[in-house]
């Protein structure tokens, strides 16, 4: 198989906590270089993990790097998506990766136009506590699957964290509440029909927390999110027969085996079963996933990929119309 070489685009900490090892695991990827605004950062980086350093600029104009792996705040992804792509450079960013419905379809277009692939990486969904979960609920354990009902919050940030910063387009929503959206669609195996969302600033220049209602076709999603919680991390599915969660459903370690619990009842008394989930390295699995279709240049699989970022970025879209105008949106 031909190797893939790839860049990073971005000295973030989910990049040397989760990425750069989850790149290296893979043994048909080649990790070759980190950028960063300040050159002397990408130096430091570079040589703490055996990289190459290089600017933003730079390291999209090599003709030697395949993919491009960016963590860049939510505010600059598009701007580094087109430049990526007049490049022709296969794109992986972190969610959200971007602020706007409109945004999303200008970097599809651009990577369309130029057959390159665009991801947004939502790790969670290779995790295999989520097909357990489904497969659960296919064989009617649960029954009918009624309510998708998911949290999502940590305590407050540093003040300066980019995440408070709306010129960076942060907030509780791009950051986490993103994450509970993506996820009851997953699960519910649906889209929404209509959305109603409240998001609360609380004297921030962003929204820290927020909550939304999701109505499918068949069944609901409730949801809540925030900078300013106790941290959560988990849903559950309530089903005409049962209910099955989540111990930790989103930000799980590579050495963390979470737990599913089934529960139903006869009416008086429940029963529960732990269904027990090996660990696993969701960020290496949705880096491979990536890459093959790179690989095999599966331009199928592009287009599953452009239109996950355009349904996705539909319903955010509709939630912060919702909020902003405190009213149902339909879908």
């Amino acid at each position: 198989m031909k190797k893939i070489r790839v860049g990073i685009l971005g000295c973030a900490n989910i990049a040397e906590r989760y990425a750069i090892p989850a790149f290296k695991s893979l043994p048909y990827v080649e990790l070759v270089a980190i950028a960063s605004r300040e050159k002397s950062k990408a130096e430091e980086w570079a040589a703490r993990h055996g990289l190459e350093a290089e600017t933003y600029d730079s390291l999209i104009a090599r003709d030697d790097i395949d993919v491009l792996y960016s963590p860049l705040p939510v505010g600059l992804q598009e701007e580094w998506v087109l430049k990526a792509a007049a490049k022709r450079k296969h794109i992986i960013c972190e969610k959200s990766i971007t602020h706007s419905l409109e945004s999303a379809k200008r970097m599809v277009a651009a990577c369309k136009a130029n057959n390159i692939a665009l991801y947004e990486n939502f790790v969670p969904e290779f995790h295999p506590q989520h097909a357990t979960i489904l497969s659960l609920i296919a064989e009617g354990k649960i029954g009918t699957p009624h309510v998708w009902n998911g949290v999502y919050g940590f305590p407050p940030f540093p003040s300066g964290d980019i995440r408070y910063s709306a010129d960076l387009k942060g907030g509780a929503l791009n950051d986490a509440g993103c994450y509970t959206v993506f996820m009851a669609r997953k699960i519910m195996r649906q889209e929404p029909v209509a959305v109603t969302c409240t998001l609360a600033q609380d004297g921030q220049d962003v929204d820290i927390k927020g909550s939304a209602l999701l109505e499918f076709e068949k069944g609901t999603a409730l949801m809540s999110f925030g900078f300013d919680h106790l941290y959560q991390n988990t849903y559950s599915v309530w089903g005409s027969k049962g209910l099955v969660r989540t111990s930790r459903a989103f930000a799980i370690p590579p050495t963390v085996a979470p737990t599913v619990e089934l529960i139903t009842n006869d009416g008086a008394k429940d029963t529960r079963e732990d269904v027990e989930i090996p660990t696993a390295n969701q960020f290496a699995l949705s880096f491979d996933f990536f890459c093959q279709a790179v690989v095999a240049q599966n331009t199928k699989q592009f287009e599953e990929m452009y239109d996950r970022i355009i349904r996705q970025a539909t319903v955010l879209e509709a939630m912060r119309i919702s909020a902003r105008e405190g009213r149902r949106v339909s879908l």
